[in-house]
């Protein structure tokens, strides 16, 4: 299954003074996934609190059937391009059963994380892109 995948420049989410030391070298995100927790709390998707993994900052989604989330990181050594994944963990059994309805679901989170950046208006060259 590919991950969708939003691209965008943005100058509206500050980086803290060695944010990168939770992540790997040059990779920035936090205040982002903050901003994206807290505005998707906003629209009742109910996520946990972002926290830091090697390659960026993850939100995990609550009351899910699938852990379900998403990843925000900048690229490499950027200030202001950033990428936002969406996951689905399906499980081993999972992939046998239920895949398209959890697909739909995480589209939808997308669909909502697109919207919430359009409506950004620091954001620009808001972009999708399918990764492998």
């Amino acid at each position: 299954m590919t991950s969708p995948m939003l691209s965008f420049e943005s100058a509206a989410f500050p980086i803290a003074e060695g944010e990168d030391a939770e992540t790997n070298p040059g990779i920035f995100g936090k205040s982002l996934a903050e901003w994206l927790s807290t505005h998707l709390r906003d629209l009742g998707v109910s996520t946990g609190e972002p926290f830091a993994e090697d390659w960026g900052w993850c939100i995990e989604l609550r009351d899910r059937k699938y852990r379900t989330g998403l990843a925000c990181a900048s690229e490499d050594d950027e200030r202001t391009t950033w990428r936002v994944f969406a996951f689905l963990d399906l499980g081993f059994l999972g992939q046998f059963r239920g895949k398209e309805a959890a697909a739909l679901d995480v589209n939808d989170l997308l669909g909502k994380v697109r919207e919430l950046l359009s409506n950004e208006p620091s954001v620009t060259n808001l972009r999708s892109d399918e990764t492998a």
